[in-house]
């Protein structure tokens, strides 16, 4: 009975092949697969990365350093995590596509450091196509668009994610070198050539010639009546709560360069810098004062932040302002004898006004003005420079390059690769070209108050800074039980060239700088620029800040 059973299991056949047989395939593909499956873990894992390919050490350093590998949640990413797809298919091809890596390392083709940073460019493009290609999947694996709650993110990283998700943006295009560091001229690359070109003079819209200005001597009436502001009651007057902060060496071209500074690329497409940096002016500045990033000096005890209240009335001629803030205790620079860089003023506040004509003001106000090749910038040229014949005709050179507009000059040098100078002050366009851009209203207005002497300049920034003397523009300002008021009263069109007409049913954008401490140049306090309207109805608060209030005198 039992044999007859054994013979009739023996007659079973699969596929043509006997029971038994099928038994021992089965058994051998178990063996098989197991070991096939082990080889490939075991070329997945960290050790297997950092250690058996050799070449991978200098990267291995470099993400040790990185948010993947330690942070405060715990939770990270390995090597494979980022570079070998989880799906079986795909996971065979790069597997398949490895055995390249192998024939190298046979080679010694980047086994050294000098070898490995030469290949770095090429090597990361290689990953930033493939990434591209499969819209970041491995970032995918553990961060998704749907599951994330862009309320709960910082405001920049909301900003960022939720237009990316608009545009069908993919991760690789906002997060290189996440992990590793990035290859000198990275967004030179032609993998970014096309997604990182965003020509902002073809984009910006000048609008109609400035308004020409009017024999209404608004100017000579504020001359007249003096110091208005400070006569009015300021208390129904709503308040704005800003910070300035110490800028260091962060210059108009350090800005936009995405090597230098990580939100490059979204200023470019447009957005403000308050958008992404509210909130965080304490700590610029702090990063400022200890010389950990965007200055060089040690600025000893100097404050690296001022908190302002910020207020603004109108009515039919004039605008008026309120500023106040507390009186910080001296802090001698050490690197300037006496400790004071401007010995004569204890305080020089600055308000600046430009309109939609004058590109980056829209995102980064008076911003737009300071260069990296301005006085004492890293890149301030030498006397000998500044001593050319041609130039020393036009600008005023005798204390070094002042601020000015990139308009005005026919080429700016924003990343300064291989050694060149960042800015563009030795390219300055013709004459006629600088007096057309005048006329059309491409300039910034400044005003300024010297505690000092009491006085008040007033000027422009276009091809360089104009500062006169100014009785159509009055600032006052005293310090009273450690706290410093100021007062602005500017009439809306003052009848002088360089003072730019405001008008009621405008838009403008308007800057705080605040030289505190005898401070000069490069080392005051500045805000972001802000939005200024007159009492409108309806204000756009992704864009407008500050919205006068109307009073009567």
């Amino acid at each position: 009975m039992l044999g007859e059973r054994l013979r009739n299991w023996r007659r079973i056949t699969i596929m043509g092949a006997s029971l038994g047989a099928v038994v021992i395939f089965f058994v051998a593909g178990i063996i098989f697969w197991g070991g096939f499956n082990t080889v490939m873990e075991a070329t997945n894992n960290m050790k297997f990365c950092s250690s058996a390919c050799h070449e991978m050490s200098w990267v291995y350093e470099e993400y040790q350093e990185r948010p993947h590998y330690q942070n405060p949640t715990g939770v990270g990413a390995e090597c494979s995590d980022c570079h070998v797809p989880d799906a079986w298919g795909p996971k065979m091809v790069r597997k398949i596509q490895a055995s390249r890596e192998v024939w190298h390392w046979m080679l010694g083709t980047v086994d050294t450091k000098e070898k490995f940073d030469g290949k770095r460019l090429e090597l990361a493009e290689n990953v930033w196509r493939s990434m591209l290609r499969t819209d970041s999947r491995e970032c995918r694996n553990c961060h998704d668009w749907s599951a994330m709650d862009l309320e709960q993110q910082a405001t920049r990283a909301a900003r960022e994610h939720a237009r990316g998700f608009e545009q069908g943006q993919t991760c690789i295009e906002c997060h290189q070198g996440i992990a590793h560091e990035l290859p000198e001229e990275w967004d030179e690359s032609p993998v970014w050539a096309a997604r990182f070109a965003h020509d902002t003079e073809a984009d910006l819209d000048r609008g109609e010639p400035e308004v020409p200005l009017e024999a209404e001597e608004l100017g000579e009436a504020v001359a007249a009546e003096g110091d208005i502001a400070s006569t009015l009651a300021w208390d129904d007057v709503p308040a704005l709560d800003v910070t300035l902060f110490l800028p260091g060496q962060a210059s108009i071209e350090w800005i936009q360069d995405g090597s230098s500074h990580g939100g490059g690329r979204a200023f470019s497409f447009g957005d403000r810098c308050v958008w992404c940096h509210a909130g965080e002016e304490a700590q610029i500045g702090e990063m400022a004062t200890s010389a950990e990033k965007i200055e060089t000096y040690d600025l000893g005890d100097k404050r690296g932040h001022v908190p302002m209240a910020v207020q603004a009335a109108f009515d039919d001629d004039y605008l008026y302002m309120r500023f106040q803030w507390e009186a910080g205790e001296h802090a001698p620079l050490p690197f300037v004898d006496g400790g004071m860089m401007d010995p004569d003023n204890a305080m020089k506040l600055t308000v600046s006004f430009a309109d939609e004509r004058v590109d980056m003001a829209d995102r980064g106000g008076c911003w737009a003005s300071c260069h990296h090749d301005s006085r004492d910038m890293p890149d301030a040229p030498e006397e000998e420079a500044l001593a050319a014949e041609e130039l020393a005709e036009r600008l005023a050179l005798m204390n070094g390059v002042t601020k000015y507009l990139s308009e005005s000059r026919t080429d700016i040098e924003v990343r300064g690769r291989r050694g060149a100078a960042r800015g563009g002050w030795d390219k300055l366009k013709e004459e006629a070209e600088i007096d057309e851009l005048f006329g059309a209203g491409v300039y910034l207005d400044m005003a300024r108050y010297k505690s000092g002497s009491g006085a008040t300049e007033s000027g422009y920034i276009l091809e360089q800074r104009h500062f006169a003397d100014s009785e159509a523009v009055v600032f006052s300002a005293d310090e009273q039980d450690g706290v410093w008021t100021a007062y602005l009263t500017r009439a809306l069109r003052t009848g002088i060239e360089g003072d730019k007409p405001l008008t009621t049913d405008g838009k403008y954008n308007v800057n705080f700088a605040l030289h505190d401490d005898h401070a000069a140049a490069r080392f005051h306090h500045v805000s972001w620029q802000f939005g200024l309207m007159f009492g409108a109805e309806e204000v756009d608060e992704e864009m407008v800040e500050i919205n006068a209030t109307r009073v009567s005198r």
